[in-house]
């Protein structure tokens, strides 16, 4: 029978032949006499085969990888009769090996014949005497097998990892890992294929302690060929699935080795570009910007790896460079869409996946910024910006920069300590060619300036410097944003802001001159930057610029954009101070006093509160007691006014006190009667009624009565109700 048997093994065995097929299948049976018995048969074959083989020359035993691949694993089956001849097999096949090598039929190798001390330990049911019994006996296949054996080994290894009995599915996972740590470092062609067996392999395995040792076996090969482990998973389609995201999370686990994945990411992710611009369509001329898949693979890759818990101590040391990455891959990732043939491209060998409904470029910087500071234990951070929006803020292009303000305030206020080194990360980005990340950082940096913790930490002159360099930058928005921040000094530092009076100051005057400025944001910022920082100059950093700066004022008074229009009269108010006992700011004063007048009735309230406030602060220049003291009793913000009454009164103590000046004040009047606001028309319209029914006639020769009734009688026909009313009512005053 046994000479049967032999030829049998002749057949499947020898090297010139193939894998046994006859009892394969019985081996890994569900039925535990079955395996007893093709595991007894195996093993008298084996020794049969041993005792009868002559050698006469050194040849190759091929199927020595793929034999222990199917008996090693069953060294932990369930039935301890298996486990038992199990470790017989594999005696027998090594010794068999050194035949094939040369060695004498009566040797004993060392390593071999520790098998016999292990076979006694089979019988102990207890898992982990058994796993590392299976540990061991690894190191002895390790060191008796022959290189090209070794490939063999791992993928039948990696196919035992969903044997139908867990035991042995555990067992293929330690023996796995055991000759990875032992002869992984020789295996750099094959860890690709390795990998991607892992990863389809992961998607049958149920049993969670052989996912663990698969993750370690992602690991162990990343200490071996980092380069080439991480090169293999950033080419996997996108969105990554569970498995990818399962083989990077495992890349987390060990701190050294993350911060070395880490940084070899955020060092690509700098330089390599984010996105590329590509027309719509034929037919419509647009561009719009499409995400090149690596640098949005590698923060995908990022993000999976600070999901691990124990990547912890990786992410604390890297936090500054980790943040700044991040923040900056946000700035390039608004508004833009993911590529069509996202998976089709570069090294990505695989088809391309449907991809994932809410996957999109911005949401994954987004997510991962967010895993950053939850892993850097920032909750405080975290938390009002979950409640704020932030978020959703971050990846909204119409709301982006407010997104980022809130993340700075809320870094400023609760992670103030980290803010140093992020600063040193983020200054260089400053010169990046990508607007969208110039952008980005400015509305950061901006808003860290609102906070006291900037010169607590001594981080004003960095910001600051880089705030002065960027109000040159060739893009607007920047411009726009670093004008706010310079503003923001007087809120953050006031006691700063005389240090550094004459850059700011040339600075808000450069804004408001500002020829590129669609919407005239930089202008409206550089007003209400202003604005703050007269509340804290001394009067000698501005008195020589006032006239200057007032001059620049005027022509905003009159603006249509509600903002600027405030910020403008809010400025002028905030002016005055400087300007007290200057005769030529007093001709100002006067200058627009019409204007803020008028605009007591302004359609916009925010409007209004201005000129009550502008009025009020600046009555002490007009050079008249009674109007100082009309203004400051009856313009607060918050309290009405009755405009006639207020007028009509306004009129008599300007005929009173500046007789002189009314040729000048009812001329400037009548350039009202144009005014874009039918409100403010109507008061001009009231203000000449008034002027007139209150002026005695000696007075009549300082006033143009022909320009007067030319401008009224305009009026008479306005398409406004009201103004052709208070029209016809100062026509009643003529004489």
């Amino acid at each position: 029978m046994l000479t049967y048997l032999y030829l049998d093994l002749k057949l499947h065995f020898d090297p010139v032949f193939g894998c046994p097929q006859h009892i394969e299948e019985w081996l890994s049976s569900g039925q535990g006499h079955e395996r007893e018995r093709a595991m007894n048969t195996t093993a008298h074959i084996l020794e049969f085969y041993f005792n009868n083989l002559h050698v006469k020359n050194m040849v190759t035993f091929h199927n020595l990888g793929s034999l222990l691949g199917r008996l090693a694993p069953r060294c932990t089956d369930p039935n301890p009769l298996v486990r038992r001849a199990a470790i017989d097999c594999i005696y027998t096949l090594l010794y068999i090996q050194l035949r094939y090598e040369g060695f004498s039929l009566d040797y004993k190798d060392d390593s071999v014949e520790r098998l016999i001390t292990l076979r006694e330990s089979m019988d102990n049911p207890d898992h982990s005497v058994l796993y590392k019994t299976c540990s061991e006996l690894a190191k002895i296949i390790s060191k008796r097998l022959p290189q090209q054996q070794l490939n063999t080994l791992i993928f039948m290894l990696i196919e035992g990892l969903v044997d139908s009995q867990s035991n042995c599915s555990r067992a293929s996972s330690v023996l796995l890992n055991t000759l990875l740590k032992n002869r992984g470092a020789g295996l750099q062609d094959l860890v690709s294929e390795m990998l991607e067996v892992l990863h389809i392999r992961l998607q049958m395995i149920s049993e969670e302690q052989v996912k663990v040792s698969v993750a370690q076996s992602i690991l162990i090969l990343a200490t071996q060929h980092l380069q080439t482990v991480i090169n293999t998973l950033i080419s996997y389609p996108l969105p990554f699935d569970s498995w990818s995201c399962e083989m990077w999370i495992a890349l987390g686990a060990d701190s050294k080795l993350a911060s070395q994945i880490m940084e070899m990411l955020m060092e690509k992710l700098n330089i390599m570009v984010p996105y590329v611009d590509k027309k719509e369509s034929m037919m419509r001329g647009g561009l719009t910007k499409v995400a090149t898949s690596h640098p949005l693979a590698m923060t995908c890759a990022l993000k999976e790896m600070m999901l691990n818990g124990q990547s912890q101590e990786a992410v604390v040391s890297l936090f500054p460079q980790l943040f700044s990455s991040l923040l900056v891959r946000l700035g390039s990732s608004v508004g833009v869409t993911l590529p069509k043939d996202i998976n089709s491209s570069g090294t990505n060998r695989k088809s391309p996946t449907k991809l994932a409904a809410g996957f999109d470029v911005c949401g994954v910087a987004v997510e991962a910024l967010r895993i950053l500071l939850a892993r850097a234990q920032l909750d405080h951070v975290v938390k009002p910006l979950d409640q704020e929006g932030a978020w959703d803020k971050m990846k909204d292009p119409q709301q982006h920069i407010t997104g980022v303000t809130l993340l700075a305030r809320a870094m400023a206020k609760h992670a103030g300590p980290r803010l140093p080194a992020i600063v040193e990360c983020l200054c260089p980005c400053l010169n990046n060619i990508y607007e969208c990340q110039r952008v980005t950082i400015t509305a950061f940096f901006s808003e860290l300036l609102n906070h006291h913790v900037v010169t607590e930490l001594m981080m004003m002159d960095v910001l600051m410097n880089n705030m002065m360099e960027r109000i040159s930058d060739p893009s607007c928005t920047v411009r726009m944003l670093a004008v706010r921040g310079l503003g923001n000094i007087a809120v953050g530092s006031p006691e700063k802001v005389n240090k550094y009076a004459k850059e700011l100051l040339a600075a808000m005057s450069s804004g408001m001159e500002e020829k590129d400025d669609p919407g005239k944001r930089i202008t409206l910022e550089a007003m209400s930057g202003l604005s703050k920082v007269l509340l804290y100059l001394d009067k000698k950093n501005v008195q020589l610029l006032v006239v200057y700066i007032f001059m620049k004022i005027k022509p905003f008074l009159e603006s249509e954009n509600d903002e600027i229009r405030c910020a403008s009269i809010m400025l002028l108010g905030n002016l005055s101070k400087f300007g007290s006992g200057e005769p030529v700011f007093k001709d100002q004063i006067h200058n627009v006093l019409v204007s803020l007048l008028l605009h007591l009735s302004d359609p916009n309230l925010q409007v209004v509160k201005a000129c009550k406030y502008a009025m009020r602060v600046c009555a002490p220049v007009v050079g008249s007691e009674l109007i100082t003291t009309m203004f400051q009793n009856h313009l607060h913000e918050d309290k009405s006014l009755h405009y006639g009454e207020f007028i009509n009164d306004l009129t008599k103590y300007i005929i009173q006190d500046f007789p002189g000046m009314l040729n000048f004040y009812h001329i400037t009047v009548i350039q009202f009667f144009k005014s874009n606001w039918a409100e403010v028309r109507a008061g001009a319209a009231m203000f000449i009624g008034f002027l007139l029914g209150n002026l005695p006639e000696e007075l009549f020769s300082h006033i143009n009565m022909g320009s007067v009734t030319k401008g009224l009688v305009m009026l008479l026909q306005d398409p406004d109700p009201v103004v052709r009313v208070k029209a016809a009512e100062a026509m009643g005053h003529f004489h």
